[in-house]
């Protein structure tokens, strides 16, 4: 018996794991370039536009990994 599902269900409809990491990953994103604005820290950045695709992605990897794998 495994204890981590491999799909999540809402209703009848199953959504694969990567989803929600996704989902989280992109929230978590938004909420540390929403920091990094505030702090005044982007201007460091040459494009803090990418900053915040490569902390999706970071953020996602992680989650994946430890909070909802696959």
């Amino acid at each position: 018996m495994h204890l981590i599902p491999h799909e999540l269900h809402i209703g009848e409809v199953f959504f694969p794991p990567i989803l929600l990491d996704a989902a989280l990953g992109l929230v978590a994103a938004s909420i540390t370039a929403g920091l990094l604005n505030r702090f005044r820290v982007s201007r460091y950045f040459y494009h803090p536009s990418l900053v915040l695709i490569a902390l999706a992605v970071i953020y996602t990897g992680l989650l994946s990994i430890f909070l909802f794998p696959g």
